[in-house]
């Protein structure tokens, strides 16, 4: 997900200083609009300002609309934020993805060092060729907040816990992942070497 970072930021610088360019060319440009003379009343009958207020207007509404996946992107750093570890007791699937891996959702039960135990859910992105473990009893390494503890961020999730019982069961667990379609042949065989070799 790190990776996305600054892709997003640099289609973003691009998208401004487009809009920008467009703006600076109607104002300024040898096709400008002309502003001398002409009421904001004829500007607005002509239509020559409309250019003017749409894009303003769609650069407003685009930034709602990518709110959600802003916050996925770049998650709010959660201020005297306490660690602890967590233990996985659901899972299920969000319907997000994002390049192509999984958003899912987590029933955590939470065991500070320092309070009580308590349970919270939280989302977070996997990648596919580890979505299948996944499972209610890995555990997860977590970041709190001690005054309102539902929010929550996920720091590392330990998806080796499952299916490390051998290589086996990896290959297996892999074939399934590619029988399922959840995983490409490239990816599948790249996995499958990386497990061969470390036997």
């Amino acid at each position: 997900m790190k990776s996305l970072r600054p892709v997003l930021l640099i289609s973003l610088i691009i998208a401004v200083l487009g809009m920008g360019v467009t703006v600076f060319l109607l104002i300024w440009g040898p096709d400008r609009i002309e502003f001398e003379g002409r009421s904001p009343a004829e500007l607005l009958e002509s239509g020559d300002i409309a250019p003017l207020i749409v894009i303003p207007l769609a650069l407003i509404i685009s930034g709602f609309a990518m709110r959600p996946f802003f916050r996925l992107i770049f998650p709010r750093e959660i201020k005297n934020a306490l660690t602890a570890q967590a233990r996985v007791m659901k899972v299920w699937d969000t319907g997000v993805s994002i390049n192509d891996n999984p958003q899912v959702g987590l029933l955590l039960h939470v065991t500070p060092s320092t309070s009580a135990a308590f349970d919270v859910e939280a989302k977070t992105v996997v990648s596919r060729l580890s979505a299948a473990r996944v499972q209610p009893g890995i555990t997860a390494e977590i970041k709190y907040d001690p005054q309102d503890p539902r929010h929550v961020q996920i720091v590392t999730l330990n998806v080796e816990e499952i299916g490390s019982g051998g290589a086996a069961d990896r290959l297996e667990e892999l074939r399934s992942l590619r029988d399922r379609q959840l995983i490409t042949e490239d990816e599948y065989n790249k996995k499958r070497e990386e497990i061969i070799k470390a036997l």
